[in-house]
C-alpha cells in the first residue's frame, strides 16, 4: 500500500487499502494516520488488518489469521523494512462466525515523531509504503470444551438514543436502531424501552434493556458485557442510571432494568418531549467452543 501526499491524510480519520484475497476471504489494511482516538491514541499511527467483503464466516467455523505489518525504510541505499508482529500473543487472531469487518492489529504501530522524522527514512517526499504478510487457517468448532478470552476490549463505548414524541408513545415497547460497540464488530446491539414498564416495573416505571441484536449468534457462544444504562436529565443534569455485568448468550440476549426510573421522574427529565437513553458498554470477555483444525 503506497500512499502519496501522506500529509493530506491528516484531515481523514481512516484510510483503507484495496481488498486482497487470502484463503477465499477478502482482507484490507486500515490506517489511522493520527491514531485511534477511540482508544485514546494521539501520538502514534494505528494500523489494522480487517476482514472485508460480503462473505460471512460460515456457522460452526472460525477463521484464524496470523499477520506481520511492514513499513518501508528508505534511509539507506538498500531498502529495508520495519517489521511489527504481536510476539506477545501465543494465539493468532480469530475472526468468529459472523464477523465482516473484524479488526486486528496495533493501536501504536509507530510513533508520529519517528514516522515524520525525515532522517528515519519512513516518510520521504511525503510518500510512504505499508505492507502486510497474512496467513489464514480455517477451523471448525468441536466438542463441549470452551475457550474463554477475557478483557477483549477495555475501551468503554457510549451510545445515545433519542426517543422523540415520548408522551405519544402507545406501543408496549420500542427498539433503537442496531449499533456496534466500537470495533467489536462480531455482533450488533440495540436498546429497548417499555414506556409503561415491564414485569415489576409495569405501571410505575420506565423499563430499559440492552439487547444483543444478532439472529445468527450461535447458542454455544457467550459474551461478557459490563454496561450502564442511563436516562438523561435534560433539565437539571441529575441523570438516573443503573450498572450491570452479565453474560449475553442465546436465548438470554437481553439484560437490563425493570425499574430504571419512575414514570413521574422520567417525565421531569424530558425536554421538547424527547427522552434520551444512554448506554455505556465494555466487552470483558467471550466464551466459545474449543476448536480443532480440520
Amino acid at each position: 500500500m503506497t500512499i502519496d501526499s501522506f500529509s493530506s491524510l491528516k484531515l481523514e480519520d481512516r484510510y483503507e487499502s484495496e481488498e486482497f484475497d487470502v484463503r477465499g476471504y477478502k482482507w484490507k489494511l486500515v490506517l489511522l494516520p493520527t491514531g485511534n482516538k477511540k482508544r485514546n491514541v494521539t501520538d502514534h499511527i494505528s494500523l489494522y488488518l480487517e476482514l472485508g467483503g460480503q462473505k460471512p464466516i460460515e456457522p460452526g467455523w472460525i477463521v484464524t489469521a496470523g499477520y506481520k505489518f511492514f513499513l518501508l525504510n528508505r534511509q539507506k541505499e538498500k531498502k529495508t523494512y520495519l517489521v511489527v508482529e504481536d510476539v506477545n500473543k501465543k494465539e493468532k487472531y480469530c475472526f468468529y462466525q459472523t464477523i465482516v469487518g473484524g479488526l486486528a492489529g496495533f493501536d501504536r504501530f509507530i510513533s508520529l515523531e519517528d514516522f515524520n522524522d525525515a532522517s528515519k527514512g519512513y516518510l520521504v517526499d511525503d510518500t510512504c509504503q505499508f505492507g502486510a504478510e497474512v496467513s489464514v487457517s480455517k477451523t471448525r468448532s468441536k466438542g463441549k470444551r470452551e475457550l474463554v478470552s477475557m478483557n477483549l476490549n477495555t475501551v468503554m463505548y457510549k451510545h445515545v438514543w433519542k426517543v422523540f414524541n415520548f408522551s405519544k408513545l402507545n406501543a408496549e415497547f420500542y427498539h433503537s436502531l442496531p449499533f456496534m460497540a466500537g470495533e467489536q464488530k462480531y455482533c450488533a446491539w440495540k436498546l429497548q424501552i417499555y414506556p409503561k414498564g415491564l414485569s415489576i416495573g409495569k405501571g410505575s416505571h420506565l423499563s430499559v434493556y440492552l439487547q444483543l441484536d444478532n439472529t445468527r449468534f450461535p447458542t454455544s457462544t457467550k459474551i461478557l458485557v459490563e454496561f450502564t444504562l442511563r436516562i438523561m436529565d435534560q433539565i437539571h443534569g441529575m441523570h438516573c442510571s443503573s450498572h450491570g455485568k452479565c453474560w449475553f448468550t442465546a436465548p438470554h440476549l437481553g439484560w437490563g432494568f425493570h425499574q430504571l426510573i419512575t414514570q413521574e421522574a422520567n417525565a421531569s427529565f424530558l425536554k421538547n418531549d424527547t427522552c434520551i437513553v444512554e448506554a455505556e458498554i465494555t466487552i470483558r470477555g467471550i466464551s466459545m467452543p474449543a476448536i480443532s483444525t480440520s
